[in-house]
C-alpha cells in the first residue's frame, strides 16, 4: 500500500511540474506586438510589420498589418508562409515597419517611414515596442 501512494505521489508530482512547464511555454508565445509612441503625424496611415529571424541569413517568420489609430497600435501576427493567425516563441527578433497611405503605396514603393530593429528579445504574449528604437531607413 505504501509502495502504491508513493508512485501515486510520484505521478501526481510530474503532473504538475508537466503542466506548469505548459503553462509557462505557452506565456511565452507572442501574437501580438504593439508599438507605442508612434508620432501623431502617422495617425490614420497603414503599417505593415514583418518580423524576422535576425542576423546574417534572416527569414521572415510572421507579418502583420492595420491602420494606426492614435498614437500606439496592436498588430496582430500572421505566419509568414501560411497568413494564418499565429505565435512565435520568445527571443530575439529583428522587426521591420513600413508607413504608408495604404497597401497599394508600398507595393508602388511610396512609404512614408521605414523603420528596422536589428535584433530585440520580445517575449510575453503581447510585445510593447516603443517608435523610437526603430531606425529610421526611410530615404
Amino acid at each position: 500500500m505504501k509502495t502504491m501512494i508513493k508512485v501515486f505521489g510520484v505521478i501526481v508530482f510530474i503532473a504538475v511540474i508537466s503542466l506548469s512547464t505548459a503553462t509557462a511555454q505557452s506565456a511565452q508565445n507572442i501574437g501580438r506586438i504593439t508599438i507605442t509612441e508612434i508620432p501623431a503625424r502617422y495617425d490614420g496611415k497603414f503599417i505593415m510589420l514583418t518580423v524576422d529571424t535576425g542576423g546574417s541569413g534572416a527569414r521572415n517568420v510572421a507579418w502583420g498589418t492595420r491602420t494606426i489609430n492614435g498614437t500606439s497600435t496592436t498588430i496582430n501576427l500572421l505566419d509568414w508562409v501560411t497568413d494564418q493567425p499565429t505565435t512565435i516563441n520568445a527571443g530575439n527578433y529583428g522587426l521591420n515597419i513600413i508607413l504608408a497611405a495604404n497597401m497599394s503605396a508600398i507595393a508602388n514603393d511610396q512609404e512614408e517611414f521605414i523603420g528596422i530593429i536589428m535584433a530585440r528579445a520580445l517575449s510575453g504574449e503581447t510585445v510593447s515596442v516603443e517608435w523610437g528604437e526603430f531606425m529610421d531607413m526611410t530615404n
